[in-house]
Formats: structure tokens, C-alpha cells, sequence
């Protein structure tokens, strides 16, 4: 008799155990990323969190992706239950994605690139998980940013925005053009919110100049061109140093290529 009661509580211990298990699991992938701190609060028990994660881990339950930060794995395909884009906007409290990947989050890029440009303020060393580099780069203040796919993206018009003040070189240029040609159009107001941040002289010729030359597609007033030359930079500059075949443009005041046949 005792042993059966003995054989009956183990096997209770042991579905308890994995009740356990499974509510871990289900709590971790409604965060989809978390921290030793989250794990902590579900547990309950400080002591219990590093076995709990290394257990989970050897498991296939989760995966480390960088320093302090876990994700959930798909038991299944053994790949992350997030996309790249979700946990590059959560690999910090204020992390966004920007410029090409966020083009790509909307689905306006020509292909995915093994790379993912995270916004924050936290400083960190570009890394690389299950493929994907996730590179830094400075947050603009008060950046205009939205969630898309459950992941938080700077907007179209900011991505636009940043992508001209970033580009560099004429493949840089040549692909942020091809982005803009792929949008569904622009809001005249939002750009100049965006530029107006920048305070860039400079960044207003860039983006005047681009963007008329891509009218077709962006379709935008011609107010919003007459804002951008009253903000222009008086000296005359280069849109890409070093290049050849660049060609005054007297209305822009700036040496550019021509971007369209």
C-alpha cells in the first residue's frame, strides 16, 4: 500500500512538473523576447530562474540571443517564434527598426538583407544570431515610429527621411531610390515634420531634389517643394563624393546624378 502511495505521488510530482512546463512556456511566448528579470517575476523564485532557463534552453524551449535578452523557439521548425524584425525592435526598451529594414518590414524593399538596423540609444556591438547582424545606429529625436507585424518601425515618411540622410555612395543612393519607387505614396505633412526635426539644410536638398525627381510615384504637392528650397542649404553641395557623371542641378543647388532614364 505504501508503495503505490509512493508511486502515485511521484507521478503526481511528475504532471505537476510539467504543468509547470507548459505554463512557462505559454508565458513565455506571449512575451516572445524577455530578460532573467521577466523569468524571475514568473517564477517567483530568484534561485530557481538560472536553472529553470539553462533547463529550458537544453530542452530547445528558448534561445539566447544577445547578453540579457532570451527568446521563445518553436518546438517545431526549431527556429525563433519572432521574426527578425520583432526582436530587433525588442532588443532594447526604446529600440525601433530603421532605415533598409524597416523598408523591409513594410514590404517595399527589393529582397531581405542578412541585416537588421536597430535604432536605440543604448550603445552595443553589432552582433550576429541565427544569421541576422543587428547593427546600431543613432535614434533621430522625437522619430515618428509605428507598429507594423508586431514589430515597432519608424514610418514611411521617416524612413524616407532617414534613408537620404544616411545613404552612402551611389548603391546606397540606387537602392533607396528603388525603395521610394515601390511606395503607395507619401504625406506632404509628415515629411516636413521629419525634415523640420533635422533641422538639415543640406537634408532638405537631398530630399527635394530625390523626391522630384521620383514624382510619379510619391505624388506630392508642389507646396511641399517650395518648403524644401526655402530651407535649403545656400552653399552648393555634392550628393555623392566622388562620383562620376554628376550633373548641377541649379534649382536643388547640388551636383547629383540623374535618377531616372
Amino acid at each position: 500500500m505504501r508503495w503505490e502511495v509512493s508511486e502515485m505521488s511521484k507521478k503526481y510530482d511528475g504532471e505537476q512538473k510539467q504543468l509547470f512546463i507548459v505554463e512557462y512556456y505559454d508565458r513565455m511566448r506571449e512575451l516572445g523576447c524577455f530578460t532573467l528579470q521577466d523569468v524571475t517575476e514568473m517564477v517567483g523564485e530568484r534561485s530557481a530562474v538560472t536553472y529553470l532557463v539553462n533547463d529550458y534552453q537544453r530542452k530547445g524551449y528558448i534561445d539566447r540571443i544577445h547578453r540579457n535578452l532570451y527568446t521563445v523557439m518553436d518546438t517545431e521548425t526549431e527556429e525563433p517564434v519572432l521574426t527578425r524584425y520583432q526582436i530587433g525592435s525588442r532588443l532594447f526598451s526604446d529600440g525601433y527598426v530603421a532605415l533598409r529594414s524597416a523598408f523591409e518590414v513594410w514590404g517595399y524593399a527589393p529582397g531581405v538583407r542578412n541585416e537588421v538596423f536597430v535604432a536605440t540609444e543604448t550603445r552595443f556591438t553589432d552582433f550576429r544570431y541565427n544569421g541576422v547582424f543587428y547593427r546600431r545606429v543613432h535614434p533621430k529625436p522625437k522619430a515618428d515610429t509605428v507598429g507594423v507585424g508586431g514589430s515597432l518601425v519608424t514610418s514611411l515618411e521617416q524612413t524616407v527621411v532617414d534613408s537620404l540622410y544616411n545613404f552612402e555612395g551611389e548603391a546606397g543612393l540606387e537602392d533607396v531610390v528603388e525603395c521610394i519607387m515601390r511606395l503607395p505614396g507619401l504625406d506632404e505633412d509628415k515629411l516636413l515634420e521629419c525634415l523640420e526635426r533635422y533641422g538639415n539644410g543640406y537634408l532638405y536638398q537631398k530630399c527635394g531634389y530625390v523626391l522630384e525627381q521620383l514624382q510619379e510615384y510619391v505624388k506630392l504637392p508642389s507646396s511641399f517643394y517650395r518648403e524644401c528650397r526655402e530651407h535649403c542649404a545656400s552653399t552648393v553641395r555634392y550628393m555623392v563624393k566622388g562620383a562620376d557623371g554628376l550633373v548641377y542641378h541649379k534649382g536643388w543647388g547640388i551636383y547629383a546624378p540623374y535618377l531616372k532614364d
